[in-house]
């Protein structure tokens, strides 16, 4: 849950600059421009609120910048009043922190915005990464892996093992 807390937070903060950029500007995820990644964003974030508190499915999300904070905002208070003893909710709130926290950078590199995804947060991830790519079909999830340019580096080992290029600073 802590993790989902860092993600959705990371996924909080890029929303401000995207809601300044053109709509039509292209993103890491090639098929996708930023207003199509942030309608994807809103509609993964509020499928995860569902999943974990297990409320019906709702309307789907209006695109734009408001509607994906409006949903970050209420899955960051439905995660603070979670159990975190149960597995499946456990195993969701990770899925769902790789989602947020990939396509905050997505959302980043698209606006030109250099920020670092938190420390903390690569690093977790990058403990939990074998759980959830091993023998997974990547078709349709993600990007195949590539090398990492610098793989001393923990955000480029992340982001390429999702399929994305990372020129991290120095």
């Amino acid at each position: 849950m802590d993790l989902l807390h860092q993600a959705s937070g990371a996924a909080l903060d890029t929303l401000h600059r995207a809601a300044l950029a053109d709509p039509a500007t292209p993103t890491p995820c090639t098929r996708w421009n930023l207003a199509t990644l942030v309608r994807h964003l809103t509609d993964s974030t509020a499928a995860t609120r569902e999943l974990l508190t297990g409320l019906p499915p709702g309307p789907p999300p209006q695109p734009g910048c408001g509607p994906a904070r409006h949903e970050l905002h209420h899955l960051r208070l439905a995660v603070r009043d979670l159990p975190r003893d149960r597995a499946g909710v456990r195993w969701a709130a990770l899925l769902a922190s790789y989602e947020l926290a990939l396509h905050a950078w997505d959302i980043n590199q698209a606006t030109g915005c250099r920020t670092r995804l938190p420390p903390t947060l690569v690093d977790a991830l990058l403990g939990s990464a074998p759980l959830v790519l091993d023998g997974v079909d990547r078709t349709d999830l993600f990007a195949s892996p590539l090398p990492p340019p610098r793989p001393d580096h923990p955000t480029a080992r992340l982001l390429a093992l999702f399929g994305r290029h990372a020129e991290p600073a120095p």
